[in-house]
């Protein structure tokens, strides 16, 4: 179990004071009082060890309720030391006082000792835990991660008849919401008799935590149903959920119901409302409430985080700064906030810097900082520090072993990932549903289509875990890719949970990429039914009609999407040159160098010609004159160009696009990788490409 607990008496018994009868003057009592009436008196630890000085001095006997209130009130107050001496005096320990000492080792993040007294209460006769024991054991057991421990302690709630006892019931559903547990957490949520909103709030907090934000959104709705007041805790908990979820209406709904329930505004309520309207895009809204805050210096942490978030990254960069010159020192999560902006641009300069100002201000041993440290890295195409930094941290959980799983199936790397994934296990790290995610992407990427089958069916059989609609997205898309479409049709239909839009959208991608019109078509229409103004699903669509030659079709739905004023998301490519990152559109001519850029595609057209390259125009409804120019304008080739006459030889040019890189660039970019002898290295929406000598990582499966 832990390590040994050590009872040492302290260096320094209670203290005796001075004048140690100032206590009572001023409560005006005498030294005939009853210690127990002293002990009431008590408002802080040295109060309560002058009053243990006079009654040591005094001889007053001491019984043994006096006894345990002293542990009592030195565990409250942070004294263990103290605690442990009294425990050690008591002749005969019962339940009061092992419950005080394990209630004062956990509270103060003493886990290991909460434990190890706990295995001692379990060996004494006289003294077995009861409903004041247990969730503090529980607290331990989470904290340490010890599932062992925790339901040795379950089985001894059930047999002890506890298990209905709402409090511990609670703790039960806290622990393995932590554990990554949700299906066993919600079956001891589910056998409470009278639940109140202290369990319904570890319910929708554990969802949250997991992000199973449907089932968190979902929670809340039924607490309130059924007639359940939420508090700051509970509206501190959702509100993210739904943050992740976009789900703007729900968002407000919330926000009303705050106000007419009077919920107290607290800050962690002011900064979930404000993180979800900016997740949710309502900047105008999320800034005005930033306004409206007293000090709004404060919450400048918060605000840079929202901007991040929302990818205006300069905006962010720009307040972090403003930050720095008010005085006001950055936390922890408020540096890591940067990394993603940094990551999002890969601007591996930057996130050196925001690296480097962690070490320097001692954040960069933060678990928080140290993870999104990992993703950062990663995202700028520095797989090999990425695991450096994951290397080094002093302590891991969940979120850093799926940040390095995550990193390397964004590489192509899915045999490290497999590793990883063991490897994790070994340290005795559960899964979530997060890694599977991460996992079940990374085979679907590599082709690795057994294997991603096998990830997906260890969920329920070897975890406990239930699948969730994204793990049955990333499934169909698994199958898809590898041309299997009426296997992942099956699979959607046969799905225990209602399909969302993005199971239909991986399958309507798969038909895209092996031209099936017909299911396509199908799955185009159930994805716009569930999201009717999501432009990708259009524009797949549009792509399936235009590869097949039905160019009526495609030009139709075409006009369909501006009738509707729905727009396709421009494609914009970056690249980030002596720390300044520059950004291009389709057909940009705005750069000041663009001359230069457009000279230098042209050269590299010129080459890619002599190679043998011939554009891949099957999808460009213009006129056949006008494709292969258009593809030739595409935000990566310029990137490209801008790349090569910018980057020195010897250094990959590291290029990040928002949307799918096309067939036709990928071709491009293998053959510029040859012709010019250069690494490049392009991150688009689904994943890392590296060109190397005509070749890509990804071998052309992606």
């Amino acid at each position: 179990m832990a390590a040994a607990l050590h009872l040492s008496v302290p260096s320094t018994a209670p203290p005796d004071t001075s004048n140690p009868s100032t206590i009572l003057k001023s409560s005006n009592l005498s030294l005939a009082t009853p210690p127990s009436i002293l002990l009431q008196r008590v408002t802080d630890p040295k109060s309560l060890k002058q009053i243990h000085a006079q009654i040591i001095k005094s001889r007053s006997p001491q019984t043994l309720q006096v006894q345990t209130k002293f542990i009592s009130l030195y565990s409250l107050f942070n004294q263990m030391d103290f605690a442990e001496l009294c425990f050690q005096r008591i002749p005969f320990k019962l339940q009061f006082a092992y419950n005080a000492m394990i209630r004062g080792y956990s509270t103060h993040g003493f886990f290991e000792k909460a434990l190890f007294l706990y295995s001692k209460m379990l060996y004494s006769d006289s003294t077995p835990p009861d409903k004041f024991t247990f969730p503090f054991i529980l607290k331990s057991c989470a904290a340490l991660s010890a599932p062992s421990e925790a339901r040795e302690a379950h089985g001894r709630i059930i047999k002890t008849g506890l298990a209905s006892d709402v409090h511990i019931s609670t703790s039960l559903v806290d622990f393995y919401m932590k554990l990554g547990e949700v299906g066993i957490a919600r079956q001891v949520f589910d056998k409470i008799p009278l639940k109140n909103t202290v369990c319904w709030n570890a319910l929708i907090a554990g969802y949250a935590y997991n992000e199973s934000d449907v089932e968190a959104v979902d929670a809340f709705k039924w607490m309130i149903e059924l007639g359940f007041e939420p508090n700051s805790s509970t509206m501190a908990s959702v509100l993210p959920a739904v943050g992740r979820l976009g789900d703007l209406e729900e968002g407000k709904l919330m926000h009303k119901l705050i106000i007419e329930k009077g919920v107290e505004i607290k800050e962690p309520v002011i900064n979930s409302l404000i993180a979800m309207y900016g997740k949710c895009g309502e900047m105008e809204t999320a800034r005005q409430l930033f306004d409206e805050m007293l000090g709004g210096l404060l919450f400048l942490g918060l605000w840079i985080s929202t901007y991040a978030q929302n990818g205006k990254f300069a905006k962010a960069l720009e307040l972090f700064i403003c930050m720095q010159a008010y005085g006001v020192k950055p936390t922890a999560v408020t540096v890591a906030s940067m990394l993603p902006a940094c990551a999002d641009m890969m601007h591996i300069k930057l996130g050196m810097k925001v690296h480097g100002y962690s070490i320097k201000n001692g954040f960069d041993l933060d678990i928080i900082m140290s993870t999104a440290l990992v993703d950062m890295y990663a995202k700028c195409g520095c797989i090999a520090e990425a695991r450096r930094v994951f290397d080094e941290m002093p302590e891991r959980n969940i979120v850093s072993w799926n940040a390095m799983i995550n990193a390397f199936g964004l590489h192509g790397q899915v045999m490290d990932a497999l590793e990883w994934f063991a490897m994790m296990q070994l340290n005795g790290m559960k899964p979530n549903g997060s890694t599977f995610v991460s996992l079940i992407s990374a085979c679907s990427h590599a082709g690795m289509v057994a294997e991603g089958l096998e990830c997906f069916k260890s969920m329920s059989k070897d975890y406990d875990l239930v699948p969730e609609t994204k793990h049955y997205a990333c499934v169909v898309d698994l199958l898809g890719r590898a041309g299997r479409l009426k296997e992942a049709y099956e699979l959607i239909k046969a799905m225990p949970l209602e399909p969302d839009d993005s199971a239909w959208g991986a399958l309507l991608g798969a038909c895209r990429v092996h031209k099936d019109v017909e299911l396509g078509k199908m799955a185009a229409l159930k994805a716009l039914e569930l999201k009717p103004r999501e432009p990708g699903y259009y524009v797949l669509l549009t792509n399936i009609y235009a590869g097949s030659g039905r160019w009526a079709d495609a030009q139709k739905l075409r006009e369909v999407m501006k009738e509707k004023k729905i727009l396709k998301e421009a494609g914009c490519s970056s690249i980030e040159d002596g720390g300044i990152v520059h950004s291009f559109v389709v057909g940009d001519s705005k750069h000041p160098e663009w001359k230069k850029i457009y000279k230098k595609m042209e050269e590299i057209e010129e080459k890619l010609k002599e190679e043998g390259y011939v554009p891949d125009t099957s999808l460009v409804l213009h006129e056949e004159i006008e494709k292969s120019e258009r593809l030739a304008m595409h935000s990566e080739r310029i990137a490209l160009a801008f790349g090569l006459l910018k980057i020195p030889d010897g250094i990959p040019i590291k290029i990040t696009k928002n949307l799918r890189v096309c067939g036709d660039c990928h071709s491009a970019f293998k053959l510029a990788s040859r012709i010019y002898k250069r690494e490049i290295v392009l991150r688009d929406l689904r994943r890392f490409h590296t060109f190397e000598s005509g070749n890509c990582s990804c071998k052309d499966y992606w």
